[in-house]
Order: structure tokens, then sequence, then C-alpha cells
């Protein structure tokens, strides 16, 4: 039973002290997630708990993504590696907003190789506004003779 205490001779509960909220304290440093959050111009200030909650929320989100990607890594291994994360990313529907910010690694070569196959038309579909690039293509390239033939 909660304790009495006593105010001007009036007896009451005391106000049972509120626990810490969430399973326990947030493990990213409040002061990093704080500097984040003041970055935003349309933030003037920030109520304590919600900067508890946006750390929790964030250690929460980073850990499943953690356990996803483990999950789909399909091997024995016990560390994660940035391709495990970029695969978890690119093949879930949940992490696709990320797809830009933890792309899959390629080597130059590759990525060379995919320029020039662009260049070489592989890259262009029968969409529409494909004539207003080629027109303008056309005219950069005129341009460019132009500039030559001054020379």
């Amino acid at each position: 039973m909660a304790e009495l205490k006593r105010r001007e001779g009036l007896r009451f509960p005391a106000r049972p002290s509120l626990p810490a909220p969430g399973p326990g304290p947030a493990a990213l440093p409040l002061s990093r997630v704080k500097l984040i959050m003041k970055s935003c111009p349309d933030v003037s200030s920030i109520n304590q708990d919600a900067l508890f909650l946006t750390a929790k929320a964030t250690e929460l989100f980073v850990q499943h993504l953690a356990t996803c990607a483990y999950k789909s890594s399909c091997s024995e291994k016990k560390e994660l590696t940035y391709n495990d994360l970029a695969d978890c990313v690119e093949n879930s529907e949940t992490f696709q907003f990320l797809a830009d910010i933890l792309p899959k690694k390629i080597l130059a070569s590759e990525y060379l190789k995919m320029l020039e196959e662009e260049k070489e038309g592989g890259g262009r579909g029968d969409e529409e506004g494909d004539d207003e690039n080629e027109e303008d293509d056309e005219e950069e390239e005129d341009d460019e003779e132009d500039d030559e033939n001054e020379s």
C-alpha cells in the first residue's frame, strides 16, 4: 500500500515515482541526438521526453535493420557487413527508402561498363520524353561542333 504523507493535517497517498521510460537507458548519446535534432531549422526547443523517445526509436530501428540484415545474410558468421545491410535494403520493401544511403557496392570496372552500355543506348527506353532528350543531345552536339570550328 502506498505510504501516506501528512500535509497540513491532511492525509493523502504519496505520489508513486514514475518509472524510468522504456526498458532501459538509451544506447545513443542523448547529446548527439539533440545536436542532430537541433540541426533542423524548424526545431527551436526539444523536450527531454521527446529527446529520449527519439533516441530510443532510433536505437530500435537500427536494431531491427541489423536483425533483418543478419537473418537474410544466409551465413553462419558472427559479423554483419556493409554488404549484408545493402542486400537487406535492396530486398526489403520496408527499408527501400534507404536505397540511396546504403547502395550495393560495385567495382569501378562494373560501373564504367554500365555507363558505356547507357551511352550505347542500353539505358534508353521508348518512354515519352526521350524524343526531347534526343533533340537536346543533337543541339549540344551541334554546339560542340560549332565551338570546334571556331577554334
